[in-house]
């Protein structure tokens, strides 16, 4: 044989190689998962930005495949912008189906779940809007085992806990009669994972404390103080009573377990016996109280270290008022008639 000869058979059993190679990537699935979640196409999006959404939101492998195959059929121009319910266990041909002769298009309306909610809230909400009933999405997050195969960061999460804490406040579309409790749960979750950033996890770990440690310090900072410079002297406040061995004692947490908002809660009010009650358990409670929002993730990550020791917040301004000794705080509570 001839080097020509050669030569052509290596390039041919090459581009066999690289034909069957991508082929199978195109035609391959990226998990068996069928959980369904929503894809926004708007109108103007390049194939790039489509595909480049679809990578980000675990629906394909690599966002080069959805570009080739589409190159190849020729459907670059092809795509209707809407919103689309895909999986993780379609092909790229039958998502590029579906995205292309719109049959996979719906009617939405959009829900914003504001941060601080807790999944009671959330679920309320919910079900005034028709969309779930209360009971259905809190069933649903009391599962977080059906989820951490999925989320790497529900890994650690101890026994008997919800999926309180990592449900992402933010806005989101849904189908009323036809988004179930699973497709909405998964959506935010999906939502934190994107959220929180590689380089606020390592940072996180660098702080010495766990990413379930930070939320649930986030979700009782985020009902304490509303304003991001003050969550982060709070929480600095708060990690410095941990680091001294004492009680947060957060009215927050008080809230949470009473259902009830108040200006003051009584003696016998911080007496109630629950793993969340922080005035009577040194330490965090025993998980998140809330859904915090990325504001209060981010300040309770980076706190801003001071000497003031106590605070409070005028309950006719909402200005979070501190001081650094116990006299100079109770001087303040009775400026502020607390």
């Amino acid at each position: 044989m001839s080097k020509f000869h050669y030569f052509i058979l290596t390039s041919l059993f090459i581009l066999l190689c690289g034909y069957v190679f991508v082929d199978s990537r195109i035609h391959g699935k990226l998990s068996d998962s069928p959980v369904e979640q929503d894809l926004i196409v708007s109108e103007g999006d390049g194939v790039n930005l489509i595909a480049s959404k679809m990578e980000k939101s675990g629906l394909i492998t690599n966002h080069l495949w959805l570009e080739i195959y589409l190159w190849v059929k020729n459907k670059e121009s092809q795509v209707v912008a809407g919103t689309y319910t895909l999986r993780p266990n379609m092909s790229i041909p039958e998502i590029v189906d579906v995205m292309t002769t719109g049959k996979g298009k719906k009617e939405d309306q959009s829900i914003t779940v504001i941060e601080g909610w807790n999944d009671k809230q959330i679920g309320e909400y919910l079900s005034e809007k028709g969309i779930l009933t209360k009971e259905d999405f809190l069933n649903e997050v009391s599962s977080p085992d059906k989820y951490r195969p999925y989320f790497s960061f529900l890994q650690d999460l101890p026994k008997g806990r919800t999926l309180e804490g990592y449900l992402f406040p933010d806005t989101y579309n849904v189908i009323k009669g036809k988004t179930t409790a699973e497709q909405l749960v998964y959506k935010m979750l999906l939502n934190f994972d994107t959220k929180i950033t590689d380089s606020l996890r390592e940072d996180v770990q660098k702080s010495g404390h766990t990413l379930d440690e930070i939320v649930s310090m986030a979700s009782v900072v985020e009902k304490e103080v509303p304003q991001e410079n003050d969550r982060k002297i709070v929480a600095g406040i708060f990690w410095d009573r941990i680091k001294n061995g004492q009680p947060l004692q957060s009215c927050a947490t008080i809230s949470y377990i009473l259902g009830v908002v108040k200006n003051q809660y009584s003696f016998e009010d911080t007496r109630i016996d629950s793993p969340y009650n922080t005035y009577l358990n040194k330490g965090l409670p025993f998980g998140p109280i809330g859904n915090p929002g990325f504001s209060a993730i981010k300040a309770t990550a980076y706190p801003q270290k001071t000497d003031y020791v106590y605070f409070l917040s005028d309950p006719k301004t909402g200005e979070t008022v501190y001081s650094r000794t116990l006299d100079e705080h109770d001087r303040n509570r009775a400026a502020h008639g607390l």
